[in-house]
């Protein structure tokens, strides 16, 4: 019996033990790798995804495995080239190419955008990494995201588990990444992980330069909805941030808080920062977020620059809040004076979307035009969606021509007769603070109905598209 059971589960092992390689299937792999060698990675993908389909088993199951991905990855082939490499992974955690695939992977996640994934990826490949290539390509890798939104490589780095030895090669890769962008505050948090010989220099580094910096805070939306708003605006003030340097040798410390566009998160990093010693804060976005950032700064001196808000009175919450955006009213006022001083206009129609920032708007101009002497002749306002103009501009025609439904007919000087609605109409001005995509359809309806008037606006017409309807 004894003897039946050791026979047993010797022909178990058996079965179950990985297949050799044919010598077919070494020369198929030849090609293939001959054709990644060459640049045709197609066609090395097609060789490898058959020698995977029949040597699921074999012992060089996992070298098919990792060459398919890589040979996906180099043909573009994005999503077969990380579902390869994650099965390897997977399937196969003792693999000698685990490390190669956490490393392609964070290269995928890296660009498309996936920075704090990449971040992970590229730790599992120090990590594991016993290449001492791979070893300088991921850490290399990992400082190179130091300034990747939402990568958090600080935060990651900490956190990680690897030997000391190997932390403290790979903080002081990031640290002087980190003192290239200026980032000195992160990077001495970095540098106290670490008690090294260069780390502890770079941390003395650090620390003098902090001392001699002026701060700057940046509170902007990072992530969410008005990602790429934010993102616009902080590329701006890192270049600005770099013409200054350039030009005057001083150094700015640029800190960085993402607010997610939520109004709350903005209050509570902009009254954070009025604790610390920074010189001013740029941000945040919206006119919400700004709103309550300047609330809590009602009591303090911080500056707080607001790049895009246009909402008004929020410089009256704080005497220390700025706008760069003028403000709705403000841009009523000013074309109301630009009418009347500039054009010699004593007449004015407005035509305005029923949204609340741009009856703000038509609001503004109508009240200064009307106490600089003007009249304004009537307000006609339209629905946000509104695609048929033709009532208001007739509305406005018909206050020159009295009803403009009535099938009245004028006859011309040469004795042609002309329908009301075809009458030329002049009037000295006409004010709509309107988007672009309502003036696409509202501004043609203008000059259809022959109603002729000098066009006033507000922000929305620097928009190419209208700029380009003349």
């Amino acid at each position: 019996m004894n003897l039946f059971r050791i026979i047993a589960v010797f022909i178990l092992l058996f079965l179950s033990a990985p297949s050799i390689s044919t010598a077919d299937d070494s020369e198929d792999f030849s090609e293939a790798y001959g054709f990644l060698e060459t640049g045709e990675y197609l066609k090395a993908y097609n060789i490898l995804v058959r020698l995977c389909e029949t040597n699921r088993s074999s012992i060089d199951a996992d070298r098919y495995l990792f060459y398919k991905a890589k040979a996906a990855y180099y043909a573009e082939l994005s999503a077969e080239s990380r579902a390869a490499f994650g099965r390897l992974i997977l399937s196969y955690r003792r693999s000698s190419y685990v490390p190669y695939c956490h490393f392609f992977l964070a290269n995928i996640d890296f660009r498309y955008g996936r920075f704090g994934q990449a971040v992970e990826s590229y730790l599992q490949a120090y990590i594991l990494s016993s290449d001492e290539e791979l070893t300088g390509m991921a850490a290399r890798s990992i400082a190179g995201t130091a300034g990747a939104p939402n990568a958090a490589v600080v935060k990651r780095v900490l956190a990680a588990s690897m030997p000391r030895s190997r932390r403290c090669d790979l903080v002081v890769v990031i640290a002087r990444e980190l003192i290239a962008q200026r980032n000195y505050q992160s990077a001495r948090t970095l540098l106290e992980s670490c008690n090294s010989t260069e780390a502890a220099r770079l941390y003395n580094e650090t620390s003098q330069m902090i001392t001699r910096q002026v701060g700057l805070g940046v509170v902007l939306p990072l992530s969410g909805e008005l990602q790429r708003f934010g993102e616009a605006i902080l590329n701006g003030i890192k270049l600005g941030l770099d013409q200054y340097t350039t030009g005057t040798g001083e150094d700015i410390k640029l800190t960085t808080y993402d607010t997610g566009g939520k109004n709350l998160e903005a209050a509570r990093v902009i009254r954070a920062l009025s604790e610390e010693n920074i010189a001013a804060v740029i941000g945040p976005l919206t006119s919400e977020e700004t709103a309550v950032a300047s609330a809590v700064l009602a009591c303090g001196d911080l500056p707080l620059i607001a790049p895009a808000a246009s909402q008004s009175g929020l410089t009256q919450l704080s005497s220390s809040c700025f706008q760069l955006q003028p403000n709705l009213d403000r841009q009523g006022i000013m074309m109301a004076e630009f009418a009347r001083m500039d054009l010699g206009a004593d007449t004015a129609a407005i035509i305005t979307p029923t949204s609340a920032d741009q009856i703000s708007m038509a609001e503004a101009f109508a009240n200064r035009f009307q106490q600089m002497g003007g009249t304004i002749l009537t307000t006609e306002y339209f629905r946000v969606r509104e695609t048929d103009f033709g009532p208001y501009v007739k509305d406005i025609k018909s206050l020159m021509l009295g009803e403009l439904l009535n099938p009245t007919i004028f006859v011309t000087d040469e004795g042609d007769t002309i329908e009301a609605e075809a009458v030329p109409i002049w009037i000295d001005c006409i004010y709509i603070p309107a988007d672009p995509s309502q003036l696409k359809m509202l501004l043609p309806q203008i000059h259809f109905y022959n109603l002729n008037t000098v066009l006033l606006g507000n922000d929305g017409w620097g928009n190419k598209d209208i700029y380009r309807l003349g």
